[in-house]
């Protein structure tokens, strides 16, 4: 039987480790003595990790379809049937085993695709991004500096009611989530004389908790350890989970909703709310309160790459506005997608939380809320289970007349629906901004970790003709993003990407997406996400997708190489090399794990609307089912906001906020 915390039986465990020799294998070279193309799987421990990582995965189901899937890979009749090698997997030679894993790579079955994609991330993962003895080959080969020393004054983590007990609280609010929405709400109600509890499933780190190595940040602050994805396995889902949530970990791009989209969010909602005055003041309280603007936007070279690139060929670029203030940029500031040691982030842990609880506010971290308890159609409070100091999980149960739901497009669906509420509009219509890139090999270092979160953007290709298309945007490229993102074809040429990514620069696509997926909870309670990309936004991309290798060469990149598996290459010196890299690309697919995408930003999925029988919540951000309930996050958005969203979820945050006090 498997053991009750995810690990694995002894010969799932030996299919692991063969998948990851053959992934990660050692490969002796004359010029590469002991460095990274020697040091495989084997060498550095990424067995032992990839079991841990296995064990961490948050749904259960999930795990379970791993351990199948290594079952599966070693059953000589399944190999027959789907490579033509009547062997078991662990039995194989490594080239038979790479040629399975080739075969799954490239199968015409969107659940072999999924596997191997599984596979691919969580083995490439927990390989590059832990140290091994303080060091690893990869760091060595780019010379990368890794983890930076400490700055020598701490950011101190904020003050927080330990819970060791079962215990009941009383109070005006709960808020549930403490990011753009949560946290926004929570400052002004607190400020405003209310007594407000705040819940925050995650940690509460200060600066000294950034300790800037991958693969811990990512456990610790991430939802989920940053390990949930989509049902198809297609997309994984990057969000915040700590005290600030997406505020704290994200690219501080603070781009404010543009008139367009605030003008099709009215006609679509039957409000009159986003293109009027008071949401505009929203929108400038916001910015005014986080330090919005461009004084520290330097770039780095990849966002100079990028707007030269642009440049060239006459197409739209601008300066991004960010809410930071101080801000180191250069190398430092490349690493904070993993926090801000130095506290020029005016996250809303730096800023609201921080108000409120000055002004009283209690919050406690660690803590997973089951539901909003609902008496007589109105919220009355919520029941919630909190890690003790010690460990071990207590009782919570907050009694308020209030109950504010800011725990994401995600999260906030299924705490909706644990609570009783069968609105149909719940879950549905969910949008991801799907994310992917061209990457561009330059003859100059790079350095792609360095530099400024973002600051240079085009929106070129944003609008195609009905409001929706991609914006070219750049991030810091460490090494989870090449291990889990980069295209494979074979374990040396991955390899090969890898050791050279001090000469990469990516431009990455994100898409505006019209069409949405939705958000079911299943009997577990659990959230789990279908999405995958309609025709539409398919054309949108690949248009993104052609654009982003013009800029690249037009910036002097020298060779291309898609996210796909495989990926689609071009070299410049090849004649019509546009027109080849586009006929690969369209070749190998762009959807069900045939290119790499992520998402960074979760919308939509209640949306804020008049019609009752179509939306979860009104202009007030109060349930329509249940008084005295609200939804104030990204999942009240009408549909995708094109921009990053953590202004336009401020003001929401704040337009509802301010009303509350009003009708106080």
């Amino acid at each position: 039987m498997v053991e009750a915390n995810g690990s694995l039986l002894p010969g799932e465990r030996a299919v692991l480790a063969a998948v990851c020799e053959t992934l990660v294998p050692s490969i002796p070279r004359a010029d590469d003595p002991g460095g990274i193309f020697a040091t495989g799987a084997q060498q550095a421990g990424t067995i032992d990790r990839a079991v841990r990582l296995i064990g961490s995965v948050p749904d259960p189901k999930d795990r379970d379809r791993l351990k199948l899937l290594l079952r599966m890979l070693d059953n000589r009749f399944v190999n027959l049937l789907f490579a033509g090698r009547f062997a078991p997997f662990t039995a194989m030679r490594p080239g038979a085993r790479e040629a399975v894993l080739r075969s799954y790579a490239r199968s015409h079955l969107a659940l072999r695709r999924a596997g191997f994609q599984a596979l691919k991330r969580l083995v490439h993962v927990a390989h590059y991004c832990w140290p091994i003895n303080g060091r690893h080959p990869a760091w060595d080969a780019n010379r990368y500096p890794g983890p930076l020393r400490e700055p020598p004054s701490a950011i101190e983590p904020l003050p927080t009611q330990a819970i060791d007990r079962d215990t009941v609280l009383d109070c005006d609010v709960v808020v549930v989530g403490s990011g753009a929405g949560g946290g926004v709400v929570a400052g002004l109600l607190a400020e405003a004389g209310m007594g407000v509890v705040v819940l925050e499933k995650g940690g509460n780190p200060g600066s000294h908790d950034f300790t800037q190595i991958e693969g811990d940040m990512l456990s610790r602050y991430y939802l989920d350890s940053g390990l949930i994805m989509t049902q198809s396995g297609s997309l994984p889902i990057l969000a915040g989970s700590c005290l600030g949530g997406g505020t704290a970990i994200n690219y501080t791009t603070s781009f404010p909703l543009p008139p367009a989209t605030r003008a099709e969010w009215d006609r679509r909602s039957g409000l009159a709310l986003f293109s009027s005055p008071r949401f505009q003041r929203s929108l400038d309280r916001v910015a005014l309160r986080l330090d919005v603007g461009t004084r520290w936007t330097t770039p780095g070279v990849r966002d100079l790459l990028l707007e030269r690139g642009c440049k060239s060929l006459g197409w739209h670029v601008d300066v991004i506005p960010r809410n930071v203030t101080g801000c180191r940029e250069g190398l430092e500031c490349g690493y904070c997608g993993y926090g801000c040691r130095h506290g020029a982030k005016n996250s809303t842990a730096r800023t609201y939380l921080a108000a409120a609880a000055r002004a009283g506010a209690r919050l406690i971290p660690g803590c997973d809320v089951q539901r909003v308890r609902v008496e007589a159609g109105r919220a009355t409070g919520i029941e919630a289970s909190v890690t003790g100091p010690d460990g071990s999980p207590h009782r919570l149960t907050v009694r308020a007349a209030t109950v504010v739901a800011a725990c994401g497009s995600i999260n906030t669906p299924a705490l909706l629906r644990r609570s009783g509420l069968d609105h149909p509009a719940i879950g549905r219509g969910l949008r991801l901004h799907p994310a992917t890139a061209v990457a561009g090999v330059f003859p100059e270092r790079v350095e792609p970790w360095t530099g400024a979160l973002q600051t240079r953007y085009s929106d070129q290709f944003a609008d195609t003709g009905d409001g929706y298309g991609v914006k070219f945007e750049t991030a810091p490229v460490h090494f989870a993003l090449p291990a889990s993102g980069f295209g494979w074809e074979s374990a040396l040429r991955h390899r090969e990407d890898i050791a050279r990514l001090a000469h990469v620069s990516i431009i990455g696509v994100l898409l505006r997406d019209r069409d949405p997926g939705r958000v079911a909870v299943g009997r577990d309670g659990r959230p789990r996400v279908f999405y995958e990309l309609s025709h539409h936004d398919v054309a949108n991309v690949r248009r993104g997708l052609v654009g982003a290798a013009r800029v690249l060469a037009a910036a002097g990149a020298t060779e291309l190489f898609s996210l796909q598996t495989p990926p689609a290459r071009a070299t410049m010196a090849a004649p019509e090399w546009l027109t080849r890299f586009a006929d690969n690309m369209d070749r190998r697919g762009y959807t069900k794990c045939r290119m790499s995408y992520i998402t960074f930003h979760q919308m939509a999925s209640c949306a804020m609307g008049a019609d009752r029988a179509r939306s979860v919540v009104g202009e007030t951000g109060e349930s329509h089912d249940v008084r005295g309930l609200y939804v104030v996050d990204a999942s009240v958005f009408p549909t995708s906001s094109g921009v990053n969203p953590m202004i336009t979820i401020m003001a929401i945050a704040d337009h509802v906020a301010r009303g509350m006090i009003e009708r106080r």
